[in-house]
């Protein structure tokens, strides 16, 4: 964390750490599912002679049985690997989100990698500006809205950020509530780092922007409450995360 003297932002935790731990899970259980597949393999082929004993018949149903199970390993390894390489790319989008917010100036606070009851907050960001909850996405291509549909490249997203997104800003807004703290309430925010996004407004109510923009954003939002404030709020979503793992 930054000292009181920092010209920067006060920054708690690292970004993208769950996304990491994620990434580093998904690459084990691709490589368990081809250990399985080779010691399948392993044991069909020493036991290739006494299946010949079988009979004809009987040594073709287990070869294509094992053939379909070499290949249902092998779909599945390559379906963890697929999904670690989208872990590793959001790592990098967030770690990158996390070098711009730790440019912010020093009235600026930063939490980063929040956990929550069901997932991580990619960003918080406390200021006079208000609370911001910054859900970081790496996804490339075109992004624009449809009535209340965010859609990239003309097709809708492989499930709703919008939702995901309230849903990250209502339990910040909870759990700031039990300490008696109402306003102002927390804004979403989905942040693309690559996409060139086209939105010019909010989408149900959950701000749309690009990673070169952010800055601009932040600093045309209007004062909504003390540097003090900020700063106890700061405190409070630390103080959540450090009890949370007692």
């Amino acid at each position: 964390m930054a000292g009181t003297e920092s010209t920067r932002a006060t920054v708690y935790n690292k970004p993208g750490v769950g996304v990491r731990k994620m990434e580093t899970i998904r690459w084990l259980a691709a490589l368990f599912f081809l250990i399985i597949m080779f010691v399948g393999i392993y044991f069909f082929n020493r036991s290739v002679k006494t299946i010949a004993t079988l009979g004809l018949p009987v040594a073709l149903i287990v070869f294509v049985g094992i053939i379909y199970w070499v290949k249902a390993m092998g779909d599945k390894a390559d379906a963890y690997a697929d999904r670690a390489l989208d872990a590793r790319r959001g790592a990098v989008a967030e770690e990158d989100v996390g070098n711009l917010l730790g440019e912010l100036p020093a009235e600026y606070f930063v939490v980063h990698d929040f956990v929550s009851k069901r997932e991580n907050i990619d960003h918080i960001v406390i200021s006079s500006k208000g609370i911001l909850t910054v859900e970081t996405k790496s996804h490339r291509g075109v992004v624009s809205c449809e009535g209340e549909m965010l859609k990239r490249d003309g097709g809708p997203f492989e499930k709703d950020f919008i939702k995901q997104a309230w849903r990250q800003s209502f339990f910040i807004r909870d759990l700031l509530a039990i300490q008696n703290i109402s306003a102002p309430k927390p804004q979403p925010v989905i942040l693309f780092t690559n996409a060139d996004v086209q939105v010019r407004k909010q989408v149900r109510g959950v701000e749309i922007i690009s990673r070169r923009y952010f800055p601009v954003y932040l600093k045309r939002l209007p004062n909504r409450m003390g540097a003090a404030e900020a700063e106890k709020i700061f405190e409070i979503l630390k103080s959540s995360q450090t009890q949370m793992f007692v």
